[in-house]
Protein backbone atom coordinates (compact mmCIF):
# COMPACT_ATOMS: atom_id res chain seq x y z
CA UNK A 1 0.00 0.00 0.00
CA UNK A 2 2.57 2.56 0.93
CA UNK A 3 4.65 1.65 -2.89
CA UNK A 4 0.71 2.09 -4.47
CA UNK A 5 0.39 5.56 -2.49
CA UNK A 6 4.09 6.49 -3.27
CA UNK A 7 4.23 5.91 -7.10
CA UNK A 8 0.69 8.03 -7.06
CA UNK A 9 2.32 11.18 -5.33
CA UNK A 10 4.61 11.19 -8.02
CA UNK A 11 2.16 11.48 -10.66
CA UNK A 12 1.16 14.97 -10.92
CA UNK A 13 -1.62 14.91 -13.19
CA UNK A 14 -3.21 12.28 -11.36
CA UNK A 15 -2.71 14.16 -8.05
CA UNK A 16 -3.96 17.23 -9.72
CA UNK A 17 -7.24 15.40 -10.67
CA UNK A 18 -7.54 13.76 -7.24
CA UNK A 19 -7.88 17.22 -5.68
CA UNK A 20 -10.43 18.66 -8.56
CA UNK A 21 -12.52 15.80 -8.34
CA UNK A 22 -12.54 16.09 -4.36
CA UNK A 23 -13.29 20.06 -5.09
CA UNK A 24 -16.14 19.14 -7.24
CA UNK A 25 -17.91 16.99 -4.85
CA UNK A 26 -17.28 19.00 -1.99
CA UNK A 27 -18.33 21.75 -3.91
CA UNK A 28 -22.00 19.70 -5.17
CA UNK A 29 -22.65 18.38 -1.84
CA UNK A 30 -21.77 21.32 0.08
CA UNK A 31 -22.24 24.56 -2.21
CA UNK A 32 -26.09 24.57 -3.09
CA UNK A 33 -27.06 24.82 0.36
CA UNK A 34 -24.07 27.67 1.27
CA UNK A 35 -24.95 29.65 -1.64
CA UNK A 36 -28.78 29.74 -0.89
CA UNK A 37 -28.18 30.55 2.79
CA UNK A 38 -25.85 33.45 1.00
CA UNK A 39 -28.60 34.43 -1.27
CA UNK A 40 -31.59 34.02 0.36
CA UNK A 41 -32.79 31.88 -2.08
CA UNK A 42 -32.76 28.32 -3.32
CA UNK A 43 -32.76 26.54 -6.77
CA UNK A 44 -36.88 26.13 -6.82
CA UNK A 45 -37.26 29.65 -6.19
CA UNK A 46 -38.97 31.37 -9.57
CA UNK A 47 -38.34 34.84 -10.08
CA UNK A 48 -40.54 36.27 -13.05
CA UNK A 49 -38.03 39.47 -13.62
CA UNK A 50 -34.98 37.19 -14.39
CA UNK A 51 -36.02 36.87 -18.10
CA UNK A 52 -37.30 39.02 -20.59
CA UNK A 53 -40.22 39.29 -22.33
CA UNK A 54 -39.44 36.75 -24.26
CA UNK A 55 -38.49 34.94 -21.25
CA UNK A 56 -35.06 34.65 -22.24
CA UNK A 57 -32.85 34.46 -19.31
CA UNK A 58 -30.43 36.66 -17.66
CA UNK A 59 -26.95 36.64 -18.31
CA UNK A 60 -24.36 36.15 -15.58
CA UNK A 61 -23.73 38.76 -12.92
CA UNK A 62 -27.04 40.16 -13.36
CA UNK A 63 -28.66 41.68 -10.61
CA UNK A 64 -32.48 41.16 -10.29
CA UNK A 65 -35.67 42.28 -8.04
CA UNK A 66 -35.98 40.28 -5.33
CA UNK A 67 -39.25 38.72 -6.07
CA UNK A 68 -41.04 35.29 -6.34
CA UNK A 69 -44.25 37.17 -7.57
CA UNK A 70 -44.56 39.43 -10.23
CA UNK A 71 -46.56 42.55 -10.83
CA UNK A 72 -48.95 42.65 -14.07
CA UNK A 73 -51.03 44.78 -15.61
CA UNK A 74 -54.60 44.02 -16.79
CA UNK A 75 -53.57 42.45 -20.14
CA UNK A 76 -51.31 40.08 -18.30
CA UNK A 77 -48.19 41.70 -19.15
CA UNK A 78 -45.58 41.58 -16.97
CA UNK A 79 -44.92 45.63 -15.62
CA UNK A 80 -41.26 46.93 -14.11
CA UNK A 81 -40.74 46.20 -10.89
CA UNK A 82 -41.35 48.31 -7.93
CA UNK A 83 -38.11 49.31 -6.21
CA UNK A 84 -36.82 47.24 -3.54
CA UNK A 85 -34.09 44.03 -2.96
CA UNK A 86 -32.24 42.71 -5.55
CA UNK A 87 -30.43 39.52 -5.79
CA UNK A 88 -27.07 38.61 -7.62
CA UNK A 89 -27.64 35.62 -10.46
CA UNK A 90 -23.92 35.25 -10.49
CA UNK A 91 -24.40 32.10 -13.69
CA UNK A 92 -27.63 33.97 -14.43
CA UNK A 93 -30.80 32.37 -14.56
CA UNK A 94 -32.15 28.73 -15.97
CA UNK A 95 -34.44 29.23 -18.29
CA UNK A 96 -38.18 31.09 -18.76
CA UNK A 97 -38.83 30.09 -15.36
CA UNK A 98 -35.69 32.63 -13.76
CA UNK A 99 -34.48 30.09 -11.37
CA UNK A 100 -30.95 29.99 -9.90
CA UNK A 101 -28.42 29.07 -12.52
CA UNK A 102 -25.80 28.67 -9.97
CA UNK A 103 -27.14 26.50 -7.44
CA UNK A 104 -28.96 24.66 -9.99
CA UNK A 105 -25.50 23.84 -11.46
CA UNK A 106 -24.37 23.28 -7.93
CA UNK A 107 -27.94 20.99 -6.75
CA UNK A 108 -27.79 18.92 -9.97
CA UNK A 109 -23.90 18.01 -10.00
CA UNK A 110 -25.16 16.30 -6.71
CA UNK A 111 -27.84 14.95 -8.07
CA UNK A 112 -25.73 13.41 -10.86
CA UNK A 113 -22.91 12.40 -8.80
CA UNK A 114 -25.07 9.74 -6.68
CA UNK A 115 -26.61 8.39 -9.21
CA UNK A 116 -23.61 7.64 -10.97
CA UNK A 117 -21.87 6.80 -7.94
CA UNK A 118 -24.01 4.78 -6.23
CA UNK A 119 -24.85 2.65 -9.37
CA UNK A 120 -21.29 2.05 -9.36
CA UNK A 121 -21.72 0.31 -5.74
CA UNK A 122 -24.70 -1.50 -7.24
CA UNK A 123 -22.85 -3.05 -10.17
CA UNK A 124 -19.84 -3.72 -8.05
CA UNK A 125 -22.52 -5.91 -5.36
CA UNK A 126 -23.60 -7.38 -8.26
CA UNK A 127 -20.75 -8.18 -10.48
CA UNK A 128 -17.92 -8.55 -8.14
CA UNK A 129 -19.16 -11.47 -6.41
CA UNK A 130 -20.77 -13.17 -9.29
CA UNK A 131 -17.21 -13.01 -11.71
CA UNK A 132 -15.03 -14.16 -8.32
CA UNK A 133 -16.98 -16.94 -7.37
CA UNK A 134 -17.53 -18.25 -11.01
CA UNK A 135 -14.12 -17.77 -11.76
CA UNK A 136 -12.44 -19.60 -8.92
CA UNK A 137 -15.15 -22.35 -8.73
CA UNK A 138 -15.86 -22.45 -12.18
CA UNK A 139 -18.36 -25.32 -13.31
CA UNK A 140 -22.19 -24.56 -13.01
CA UNK A 141 -21.61 -21.39 -11.47
CA UNK A 142 -19.44 -20.24 -13.82
CA UNK A 143 -21.90 -21.07 -16.51
CA UNK A 144 -24.80 -19.71 -15.13
CA UNK A 145 -23.11 -16.35 -14.53
CA UNK A 146 -21.59 -16.05 -18.36
CA UNK A 147 -25.06 -16.79 -19.59
CA UNK A 148 -26.66 -14.21 -17.35
CA UNK A 149 -23.77 -11.72 -18.50
CA UNK A 150 -24.13 -12.42 -22.04
CA UNK A 151 -27.93 -11.96 -22.34
CA UNK A 152 -27.39 -8.48 -20.50
CA UNK A 153 -24.88 -7.81 -22.88
CA UNK A 154 -26.63 -8.71 -26.19
CA UNK A 155 -29.64 -5.52 -25.42
CA UNK A 156 -28.63 -1.92 -26.18
CA UNK A 157 -27.80 -0.74 -22.72
CA UNK A 158 -29.90 2.91 -23.36
CA UNK A 159 -33.04 1.01 -24.55
CA UNK A 160 -33.06 -1.15 -22.17
CA UNK A 161 -32.84 1.15 -19.22
CA UNK A 162 -34.92 3.47 -20.91
CA UNK A 163 -38.06 0.27 -21.51
CA UNK A 164 -36.87 -0.98 -17.57
CA UNK A 165 -37.27 2.62 -16.42
CA UNK A 166 -40.55 3.11 -17.79
CA UNK A 167 -42.11 -0.16 -16.51
CA UNK A 168 -40.99 0.17 -12.99
CA UNK A 169 -41.50 4.04 -12.76
CA UNK A 170 -44.25 3.26 -10.21
CA UNK A 171 -42.60 0.89 -8.16
CA UNK A 172 -39.13 2.53 -7.61
CA UNK A 173 -39.41 6.27 -8.99
CA UNK A 174 -41.41 7.47 -5.74
CA UNK A 175 -38.52 6.72 -3.63
CA UNK A 176 -36.72 9.48 -2.22
CA UNK A 177 -35.15 10.84 0.77
CA UNK A 178 -36.00 14.69 0.80
CA UNK A 179 -32.67 16.90 -0.60
CA UNK A 180 -30.35 14.32 0.01
CA UNK A 181 -31.95 11.98 -2.47
CA UNK A 182 -34.63 13.05 -4.21
CA UNK A 183 -37.36 11.26 -5.86
CA UNK A 184 -36.15 9.00 -9.05
CA UNK A 185 -32.35 8.76 -8.15
CA UNK A 186 -32.31 5.76 -6.20
CA UNK A 187 -34.76 4.20 -9.01
CA UNK A 188 -32.60 5.44 -11.91
CA UNK A 189 -29.19 4.51 -9.86
CA UNK A 190 -30.58 0.71 -9.15
CA UNK A 191 -31.33 0.27 -12.76
CA UNK A 192 -27.97 1.60 -14.31
CA UNK A 193 -26.12 0.05 -11.60
CA UNK A 194 -27.93 -3.58 -12.27
CA UNK A 195 -28.00 -3.47 -15.91
CA UNK A 196 -23.84 -2.16 -15.91
CA UNK A 197 -22.79 -5.04 -13.51
CA UNK A 198 -21.86 -7.37 -16.18
CA UNK A 199 -18.76 -5.08 -16.69
CA UNK A 200 -17.09 -5.96 -13.45
CA UNK A 201 -18.64 -9.54 -13.43
CA UNK A 202 -16.81 -9.94 -16.46
CA UNK A 203 -13.44 -8.27 -15.49
CA UNK A 204 -13.14 -9.86 -12.42
CA UNK A 205 -13.77 -13.06 -14.03
CA UNK A 206 -11.56 -12.75 -16.22
CA UNK A 207 -8.61 -11.86 -13.45
CA UNK A 208 -10.27 -14.73 -10.70
CA UNK A 209 -9.27 -17.43 -14.05
CA UNK A 210 -5.96 -16.29 -14.36
CA UNK A 211 -4.73 -16.18 -10.26
CA UNK A 212 -6.42 -19.32 -9.94
CA UNK A 213 -3.49 -21.29 -10.49
CA UNK A 214 -1.20 -19.21 -9.32
CA UNK A 215 1.29 -20.47 -7.47
CA UNK A 216 0.39 -18.67 -3.93
CA UNK A 217 -3.48 -19.69 -4.17
CA UNK A 218 -2.39 -23.76 -4.57
CA UNK A 219 0.33 -23.22 -2.02
CA UNK A 220 -2.69 -22.34 0.32
CA UNK A 221 -5.03 -24.80 -0.63
CA UNK A 222 -1.70 -27.56 0.25
CA UNK A 223 -1.79 -26.00 3.47
CA UNK A 224 -5.34 -26.43 4.13
CA UNK A 225 -6.94 -23.28 3.76
CA UNK A 226 -10.20 -22.78 3.23
CA UNK A 227 -12.55 -21.51 -0.10
CA UNK A 228 -13.34 -18.65 2.18
CA UNK A 229 -9.97 -17.92 3.69
CA UNK A 230 -8.63 -18.14 0.00
CA UNK A 231 -11.32 -15.91 -1.56
CA UNK A 232 -10.79 -13.16 1.33
CA UNK A 233 -7.20 -13.24 2.41
CA UNK A 234 -5.57 -13.86 -1.30
CA UNK A 235 -8.07 -13.59 -4.21
CA UNK A 236 -10.16 -10.16 -3.45
CA UNK A 237 -6.48 -8.23 -2.61
CA UNK A 238 -5.14 -9.00 -6.13
CA UNK A 239 -8.80 -8.27 -7.76
CA UNK A 240 -8.91 -4.96 -6.22
CA UNK A 241 -6.52 -3.08 -8.63
CA UNK A 242 -9.06 -4.31 -11.31
CA UNK A 243 -12.17 -3.02 -9.48
CA UNK A 244 -10.89 0.07 -8.54
CA UNK A 245 -9.81 1.33 -11.83
CA UNK A 246 -13.15 0.35 -13.70
CA UNK A 247 -15.18 2.05 -10.21
CA UNK A 248 -13.32 5.13 -11.14
CA UNK A 249 -13.92 5.02 -15.15
CA UNK A 250 -17.56 3.88 -14.80
CA UNK A 251 -18.52 6.80 -12.35
CA UNK A 252 -17.33 9.28 -15.11
CA UNK A 253 -19.36 7.02 -17.44
CA UNK A 254 -22.66 6.68 -15.30
CA UNK A 255 -22.42 10.55 -15.50
CA UNK A 256 -22.52 10.49 -19.03
CA UNK A 257 -25.17 7.85 -19.21
CA UNK A 258 -27.13 9.90 -16.74
CA UNK A 259 -27.08 13.10 -19.39
CA UNK A 260 -28.20 10.60 -22.34
CA UNK A 261 -31.20 9.41 -20.18
CA UNK A 262 -32.19 12.57 -19.86
CA UNK A 263 -32.30 14.16 -23.43
CA UNK A 264 -34.18 10.37 -24.31
CA UNK A 265 -36.83 11.39 -21.43
CA UNK A 266 -36.23 8.92 -19.08
CA UNK A 267 -34.12 10.56 -16.39
CA UNK A 268 -35.26 11.70 -12.61
CA UNK A 269 -38.59 13.89 -12.62
CA UNK A 270 -38.02 17.08 -14.46
CA UNK A 271 -38.10 19.27 -11.41
CA UNK A 272 -35.19 17.36 -10.01
CA UNK A 273 -32.15 19.56 -10.98
CA UNK A 274 -29.32 17.49 -12.56
CA UNK A 275 -26.47 18.06 -15.47
CA UNK A 276 -28.52 16.15 -18.00
CA UNK A 277 -32.08 17.48 -17.17
CA UNK A 278 -30.37 21.43 -17.00
CA UNK A 279 -28.83 20.32 -20.74
CA UNK A 280 -31.88 19.03 -21.82
CA UNK A 281 -33.88 21.73 -20.55
CA UNK A 282 -32.86 24.37 -23.34
CA UNK A 283 -33.40 21.93 -25.94
CA UNK A 284 -36.21 19.49 -25.41
CA UNK A 285 -35.94 15.52 -25.58
CA UNK A 286 -35.86 13.14 -28.33
CA UNK A 287 -39.61 13.20 -28.05
CA UNK A 288 -40.28 16.65 -27.21
CA UNK A 289 -37.81 18.74 -28.93
CA UNK A 290 -36.64 22.67 -28.05
CA UNK A 291 -36.78 24.42 -31.66
CA UNK A 292 -33.93 26.91 -31.60
CA UNK A 293 -34.89 30.58 -31.20
CA UNK A 294 -32.56 33.59 -31.04
CA UNK A 295 -35.33 35.43 -29.18
CA UNK A 296 -35.20 33.36 -25.82
CA UNK A 297 -32.28 31.15 -26.23
CA UNK A 298 -28.95 31.78 -23.77
CA UNK A 299 -25.72 29.99 -24.61
CA UNK A 300 -25.19 30.26 -20.81
CA UNK A 301 -28.09 27.75 -20.25
CA UNK A 302 -25.56 24.87 -21.74
CA UNK A 303 -22.33 26.17 -20.95
CA UNK A 304 -22.11 26.19 -17.61
CA UNK A 305 -23.49 22.55 -17.09
CA UNK A 306 -21.21 20.97 -20.03
CA UNK A 307 -18.03 22.58 -18.56
CA UNK A 308 -18.82 20.69 -14.82
CA UNK A 309 -19.37 17.78 -17.09
CA UNK A 310 -15.97 17.63 -18.85
CA UNK A 311 -14.08 18.35 -15.83
CA UNK A 312 -15.69 16.11 -13.59
CA UNK A 313 -15.44 13.25 -16.19
CA UNK A 314 -12.06 14.59 -17.46
CA UNK A 315 -10.61 14.45 -13.97
CA UNK A 316 -12.54 11.14 -13.08
CA UNK A 317 -10.64 9.27 -16.54
CA UNK A 318 -7.34 10.75 -15.14
CA UNK A 319 -7.45 9.85 -11.71
CA UNK A 320 -8.57 6.57 -12.93
CA UNK A 321 -5.39 6.04 -15.20
CA UNK A 322 -3.35 7.65 -12.02
CA UNK A 323 -4.99 4.16 -9.94
CA UNK A 324 -3.43 2.13 -13.08
CA UNK A 325 -0.27 3.11 -13.44
CA UNK A 326 0.28 3.14 -9.63
CA UNK A 327 -1.27 -0.48 -9.08
CA UNK A 328 0.32 -1.89 -11.42
CA UNK A 329 3.63 -3.55 -10.54
CA UNK A 330 5.08 -3.24 -13.27
CA UNK A 331 4.74 0.34 -13.84
CA UNK A 332 8.48 2.25 -14.15
CA UNK A 333 9.15 5.05 -12.48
Amino acid sequence: MRLTLARFRRDRWSVAAAVVFALVVLVSFAGGPLVSRLEGHNGYDQFPYATNADFRPVGPLTRVPARTTGVYDQYGDLLKPPKGKTTLFVLGADGPLGRDELIRVLDGGKTSLEIAIFAVLVALLIGVPLGTLGGYFGGLIDAIGSRVTETVMAFPLLLFLVFASVQLDRVLDPIGFGWWFPRGVIAEALLIGAFTSFYPTRLVRAQALQLRRAEFIESAEMVGASHWRILRRHLLPHLAPTIIVWAAVAVATNILLEVGLSFIGAGVQVSTATWGSLLAGPWGTILGPQPYNTHDFSAWQTIFPSLAILIAVASLNQLAEGFRRALDPWTQR
